[in-house]
């Protein structure tokens, strides 16, 4: 890339700066993205629906929450209560950040609020105490390789966690 193309306050540097921003959080996800596929090929989903599950949830806990419902018959309205119940702090990032994306347009803000996680919302945070705004190419910038990583380590989870035979023996029973 051109010295130009960087310039600071170009949109290139913007979405970069949200990918720096998102290397942390990578690092800290990717053993729970590929615990999670295990997890849910261990409790009886395919590859496939571990795969889509980690793509439309998005969310670590209430993933969790919900194969370990899946796996006991549990009606399907508690499913989604108890998803929506452990995601509703979501509704409070939600409503704190919102101020920050009320100038984007309808579209964005529905795609911002999709990909709103807890290091997400943070970093939005802190950008806009900074006196930053908080534009859509940094948000992107940050929350694409969360989210990507997310699903592919959670495909490889549930792709490649079969190989370990006994997970007491090298301490992961306790995850």
């Amino acid at each position: 890339m051109s010295a130009e193309t960087l310039t600071e306050n170009s949109p290139a540097s913007d979405f970069w700066l949200g990918v720096r921003a998102s290397i942390p959080t990578v690092i800290a996800a990717s053993p729970f993205a590929l615990l999670f596929g295990a997890l849910a090929v261990d409790n009886g989903m395919s590859v496939t629906e571990a795969t889509l599950m980690s793509a439309t949830i998005y969310g670590g806990a209430s993933q969790m929450v919900g194969i370990e419902l899946f796996g006991h018959q549990v009606a399907p309205w508690l499913i989604v209560l108890s998803i929506f119940a452990v995601n509703f702090r979501h509704v409070l990032y939600s409503a704190s950040v919102g101020p920050r994306l009320a100038h984007w347009p309808p579209i964005k803000q529905a795609i911002a609020y999709f990909f709103l996680v807890d290091p997400q919302y943070a970093e939005a945070e802190v950008k806009s105490e900074r006196g930053e705004e908080v534009t859509f190419v940094w948000y992107m910038g940050m929350a694409l390789p969360i989210y990507i990583l997310w699903v592919a380590l959670s495909a490889a989870g549930a792709t490649f966690g079969g190989l370990i035979p006994n997970p007491h023996a090298i301490g992961l029973d306790f995850l």
